[in-house]
């Protein structure tokens, strides 16, 4: 059997993959992760199974479904029934199980699981902000093995800061599992929750890569005053302060490398960057995620991540075209560490190791699944079906034909067919991958409009949490 390999898992937040140079972008500034692609494999088909923060990190740590482990939203862990509580008490979690393996476990920057403020089972040390999301520059509070205390500058540096520690300070007689958390690529996106040294080089922007701004009709503009459209002026300062994340994150990446490197590690760990899901910065007219909308939505630019992998076993310097998603890279790294999953619980991921590899898989099925709540998704190459429980709306997109999902073709006569197989096909791959306790259809549908929202989010939020969510 071979050696475990250290491992380490960038899981960074709202980061699409549409910002980093080697995904396309032509103006960011990603030297490091473009490196990493070059020494590795970078999915260009990467998804995640829920575009909204606390379930897709579930996702990825458990390896099984918001209808499985029962979280169905972000959690508002600052109210307290909420974020004392830890919702994956009834799950083995990704370093649970590379615990048991014989791996010590870190964690660092962002988890927004429950008990943020704690060291979670199965990590040996953590480090976080005392805020689960908060600022990203100036005097934050941060917690960790040592207790509570501010530093200042800016939090995806110190966070890399205490990576680098954590990496010096590991035995040497056991495999590493670091686990890190950046948050700088979510909201607040504007330039001035930055660092200046960091939004500086994109004072001259001219942001070519994103498409123009034309409003989704479900859009809710998430933190303009009134949801009025964006101002140009808004948009500019919310592109340089995104940027510069990306960057901030990049450089974060590097230094992480760096310091494997001097733990004798760096070529023999396996790295994989990836996000819990996407973001969109006006990208198919809202800013933000699935949650940037009611209906909610499962968009491209809410759904698609990057994922970026290199290490023992992984081909260099190419692009794996194969549909992968959390459920998949869960069990990747699990299979990686030599970690036991009990088949019981019905995984329904499928490493994909042999892909980072180079091997071709012709049995390989490209179809992608999702949920946020009542809301479900099946994705293949060439469709999208978005089903909206009990009633609809439902979506239903070609993506050979209009890949920016700009036309519903739901319920036309000449899609009806290739509907009804979907429809069924989605039916199918959840019965076998929900609990009848935690289920997301047991979640009441959210309401379709702003104002109704932001009542909806009123009166449920001090219940959110204490029943399904």
């Amino acid at each position: 059997m071979p050696a475990q390999p250290d491992i380490v898992l960038f899981a960074t937040d709202d980061h699409g993959p549409w910002s980093i140079a080697c995904y396309g972008n032509s103006e960011t500034h990603t030297p490091n992760l473009d490196r990493l692609a070059t020494r590795g494999t970078r999915f260009a088909n990467a998804f995640t199974p829920c575009p909204v923060c606390s379930p897709a990190r579930a996702c990825l740590i458990t390896g099984r479904t918001p209808s499985q482990v029962g979280i169905h939203d972000w959690l508002e862990e600052q109210h307290e029934p909420i974020g004392q509580r830890d919702w994956l008490a009834h799950e083995r979690t990704l370093p649970e199980l590379l615990s048991d393996a014989g791996y010590h476990a870190v964690r660092v920057g962002k988890w927004h699981l429950g008990q943020s403020h704690r060291r979670p089972p199965g990590f040996d040390r953590f480090f976080a902000g005392a805020i689960h999301t908060g600022p990203h520059f100036g005097d934050i509070a941060y917690i960790g093995d040592d207790g509570e205390q501010t530093i200042a500058g800016a939090k995806t540096t110190v966070y890399t800061d205490a990576a680098e520690r954590f990496i010096a300070d590991a035995p040497r007689d056991k495999p590493l599992f670091l686990y890190v958390g950046y948050s700088a690529t979510h909201s607040p996106y504007q330039a001035e929750a930055h660092d200046p040294a960091a939004t500086a080089p994109y004072a001259t922007a001219r942001f070519n890569d994103i498409p123009p701004y034309r409003p989704h009709p479900w859009h809710k503009n998430e933190g303009l005053a009134g949801g009025d459209p964006p101002s140009e002026a808004d948009m500019r300062t919310r592109y340089r302060g995104y940027y510069a994340a990306v960057s901030e994150i990049d450089a974060g990446v590097g230094r992480v490398l760096t310091a494997l490197d001097r733990r004798g590690g760096g070529g023999g760990a396996l790295v994989v960057y990836t996000a819990d899901h996407g973001c969109a910065l006006g990208h198919q007219g809202y800013w933000g995620k699935g949650n940037s909308t009611r209906p909610l939505n499962m968009h491209e630019a809410s759904i698609r991540v990057p994922l970026i992998v290199a290490g023992p076993g992984v081909a260099a310097d190419r692009i794996e075209p194969h549909g992968v998603d959390h459920y998949d890279t869960f069990a990747a790294l699990a299979e990686a560490g030599h970690a036991e999953l009990d088949a019981a619980r019905h995984y329904p991921g499928r490493s994909w190791r042999p892909l980072a590899a180079g091997d071709t898989d012709p049995d390989w099925d490209d179809a992608r699944y999702g949920e946020y709540g009542d809301l479900r998704m099946i994705r293949t190459p060439t469709r999208k079906f978005v089903k909206r429980y009990p009633h609809g709306p439902y979506d239903l997109f070609d993506l050979e034909r209009d890949p920016d999902e700009t036309l519903n073709r739901a319920g036309w006569e000449q899609y009806l067919s290739e509907q009804r197989d979907l429809d069924a096909r989605l039916e199918a791959w959840y019965a076998r991958h929900e609990d009848a306790a935690r289920t997301g259809l047991r979640v009441k549908a959210l309401p379709m409009h702003n104002r109704a929202n932001e009542a909806w989010r009123d009166g449920r939020r001090e219940q959110r949490g204490l029943q399904v969510y």
